[in-house]
């Protein structure tokens, strides 16, 4: 059965690889994975752009043609369909394929073996995706050489088995491998499963295997999350931004128009779930750092402004929560104070700001400047309406509970503006949530221009040199010049 099991694979292989015999696998399989790079690059970014446009044009041009109940069916689908699930479970197969053929044009024994590591290695990024496939080959590394130890000290017993579940974790919290440590002892107790057919062929088309599907895995994660690190982590910003400002719009047209304690608690719920958004943000961000610690492609100083815009969004959460709590409780007790109707105004000055945010952190290639000063005139208008609003009700009402609310209210949009605008003393202090980027690998961004300076300076001492070269040697009467 073992030897049926090893000849299928490989006769698969063997014909889905037939066109190519006489080739070495090796070249075979490194120019058909450089293949796959080169059109996952390209799907990302030229392909998949131009299908969604044509796929706009085409919706665009046939949808008032269509009847209203194909439309309203095929709104339903699209509503029901989950894009980033049914491009993961494509991109997933496509994995599996590739990492089964690669390997058995490689003749390994076990190409399941790539094939279940291309699967595993699939993330959002192909930065995790090569974290995770390292911290599985360190594992099952590890894994391997855990069992060869306790088999030779205990043989196949109960004491080895115990030894080997305990032990594998304690090596794979040391060897800090996080959720990984795990394969350390599921590796060594399959290996015991094998038994006495482990052999150094055999570890080294494991780990050949493996190595190959985490490949495989690192090439095609691109394609899965459909835009970069860098990308998802502005998109995720710009949602958060968008959720406080609207939000805030909701509060500022509830507190001039007047409202009761069902709406107020509606924003208090919905200002409590922007800490789920708030968490996918910071993931987002630190998904970023940790690729700009080791990426030559993002540069740290293109992570730090997007997490400083982190910090100030985590602020502005609590600061808008703050805001509807308030509210809330000014409706829910008979006697507490009311909230003036000139707050509204307020609000909706700190939405407008708010959605200015959203756009200057959305488009990565808008003026600077000139978002930057749209957002700064809308922050200076913001304190100068809340300057107005507060001489307002100190002058118009004697209530000292509506002046208190009133005043927290006000501090707690101050220091929106404040995070807006990044001159809060708060900010100062450092975000535990996301580690500061260290700058282990410099990015091309930033090693191009001192290559380039070097290349110059070295092309100028040449060519004084050249000429110092050609320069006609004065020589001292009664001498020959020297040779």
């Amino acid at each position: 059965m073992e030897g049926r099991a090893v000849i299928v694979p490989q006769s698969l292989a063997a014909t889905a690889m037939a066109p190519i015999e006489g080739a070495d696998p090796r070249a075979v399989v490194v120019a058909g994975l450089a293949l796959c790079a080169v059109a996952a690059a390209l799907l990302r970014r030229t392909v998949r752009p131009i299908a969604r446009s044509a796929g706009r044009a085409v919706r665009d041009r046939l949808g008032p043609h269509l009847p209203p109940w194909l439309r309203r069916r095929a709104r339903q689908s699209a509503n029901r369909l989950d894009a980033g699930a049914a491009r993961s479970a494509l991109v997933t197969a496509v994995a599996a394929g590739i990492g089964w053929a690669a390997a058995g044009t490689l003749g390994l024994t076990a190409p399941v073996t790539a094939a279940i590591s291309a699967v595993l290695s699939v993330q959002l990024s192909s930065h995790a995706s090569l974290r995770e496939g390292a911290q599985r080959l360190i594992g099952m590394l590890a894994g391997i050489a855990l069992t060869v130890v306790v088999w030779r000290l205990f043989g196949l017993s109960l004491v080895s088995i115990a030894v080997i579940a305990g032990c594998g974790l304690a090596v794979g919290r040391l060897l800090r491998l996080g959720d990984g440590a795990v394969a350390v002892p599921a590796t060594s107790l399959g290996i015991l499963v094998v038994g006495g057919t482990v052999t150094e062929t055999f570890v080294g088309q494991r780990v050949e295997a493996t190595g190959l599907g985490i490949v495989v895995g690192v090439i095609l994660s691109p394609l899965v999350g459909g835009m970069t690190l860098q990308e998802r982590a502005r998109h995720v910003l710009e949602h958060l931004s968008h959720e406080i400002a609207g939000l805030l719009a909701v509060l500022g047209a509830g507190a001039r128009d007047g409202y009761d304690r069902a709406q107020a608690e509606q924003w208090l719920a919905r200002s409590r779930e922007l800490s789920e958004d708030l968490d996918d943000a910071v993931e987002a961000v630190r998904d970023l750092v940790q690729q700009a610690r080791w990426s030559l492609t993002t540069s740290v100083s293109q992570v730090a402004p997007l997490r400083e815009t982190l910090h100030a969004l985590e602020h502005g959460v609590h600061q808008v929560n703050s805001v509807a709590r308030s509210m809330f409780d000014a409706a829910a007790r008979p006697d507490a104070a009311a909230v003036p109707e000139q707050i509204g105004q307020v609000l909706d000055v700190a939405a407008e700001a708010f959605a200015a945010h959203a756009a200057l952190v959305a488009d990565p290639g808008a003026d600077a400047a000139a978002d930057a000063g749209h957002l700064d005139h809308l922050v200076e208008r913001l304190r100068e309406t809340r300057r107005r609003t507060m001489r307002t009700v100190r002058s118009e009402v004697d209530d000292t509970g509506v002046l208190v609310l009133t005043g927290s209210i006000i501090t707690d949009v101050d220091r929106m503006a404040g995070s807006l605008e990044r001159s809060a003393p708060a900010l100062a202090i450092g975000v535990a949530t996301v580690p500061k980027p260290e700058p282990v690998i410099p990015a091309v961004s930033e090693v191009l221009p001192v290559v380039r300076e070097i290349w110059e300076r070295r092309r100028v001492k040449t060519r004084l040199r050249a000429e110092h070269r050609r320069r006609p040697r004065l020589t001292t009467p009664g001498r020959a010049p020297r040779r």
